[in-house]
C-alpha cells in the first residue's frame, strides 16, 4: 500500500507543481503588468495608435510586432547576414538597437538567433501562456513590439537562444550607420546587464523540479 501511495504521489506531483507554477506566474503577471489593449502590448508602451502602426509597418511586420504572430521558418533574409559583417539588429517598429551581429549564430531553426541582446535596455522578457507549456516572450523594451522567444538551449557564453522573427528586425551595417555603431559599442561596454525576471523563471523552475522527481 505504501508503495502504491508513493507511486501515486510521484505521478501527481509534477501536475501539482505545474499547476502551482501557472497560477503563481499568472498572478504575478496580472499584478505587475497593466492590461493589454487590442493591437498593442502593454497599454503604457503604446506610443502610437493602432492605425499608425498599421500604416507604418508592412502587414507581416504588423502581424508579428503588434499581434504577436510568427513568421514562417527560413523566410527571413536576415538568416543570411554574414557572421563577420559588423552591424547591429534594430527593432523594425521603432529602430531601437537590440542585438549585435557578433551575438548571432546559426541555430538551425530557420529564425535569426542570438545568444544575448545588446544589453538589458534592449529587450524585456515576459511569460507567454499561449501554448501548453509557458515560454519566455521577448519584446522590444522601447515600443513593446513582440520579437520572439528565448530558450535555454543556446551556445556559450550565455546558454540562451533568443529566437527572433526576422520581419521584426532590421540590420544596420556599421559602415553605413557609424553613429549607431558607436552607440552600440558604448552600450555593450557599460550597459545594463540582462536579467531574467522572476515571473519568467518560475514556470521553468517548477517544470524542471517536476521532471527531477
Amino acid at each position: 500500500r505504501n508503495y502504491r501511495l508513493s507511486a501515486t504521489i510521484n505521478t501527481m506531483l509534477p501536475h501539482v507543481l505545474l499547476s502551482i507554477s501557472f497560477f503563481t506566474a499568472n498572478s504575478l503577471r496580472n499584478f505587475y503588468a497593466p492590461p493589454r489593449a487590442a493591437g498593442s502590448l502593454s497599454v503604457h508602451r503604446a506610443r502610437k495608435t493602432d492605425s499608425e502602426w498599421r500604416s507604418e509597418l508592412s502587414p507581416a511586420a504588423y502581424n508579428v510586432l503588434r499581434e504577436e504572430g510568427t513568421e514562417p521558418a527560413w523566410s527571413s533574409p536576415l538568416n543570411d547576414v554574414a557572421p563577420d559583417a559588423p552591424g547591429t539588429f534594430a527593432c523594425a517598429g521603432c529602430a531601437s538597437l537590440l542585438y549585435r551581429n557578433a551575438a548571432k549564430f546559426d541555430s538551425g531553426t530557420g529564425w535569426p538567433s542570438f545568444f544575448a541582446p545588446l544589453d538589458g535596455d534592449a529587450v524585456e522578457l515576459k511569460v507567454d501562456f499561449k501554448t501548453v507549456l509557458p515560454r519566455t516572450e521577448v519584446v522590444c523594451r522601447s515600443c513593446g513590439g513582440h520579437l520572439g522567444h528565448v530558450f535555454d538551449d543556446g551556445p556559450r557564453p550565455t546558454g540562451k537562444r533568443y529566437c527572433m522573427n526576422g520581419v521584426a528586425l532590421s540590420f544596420r551595417e556599421d559602415a553605413q550607420y557609424p553613429e549607431l555603431a558607436e552607440e552600440a559599442a558604448v552600450r555593450e561596454a557599460g550597459g545594463v546587464p540582462m536579467e531574467q525576471p522572476l515571473i519568467a523563471v518560475l514556470p521553468g523552475a517548477a517544470i524542471n523540479g517536476a521532471l527531477a522527481v
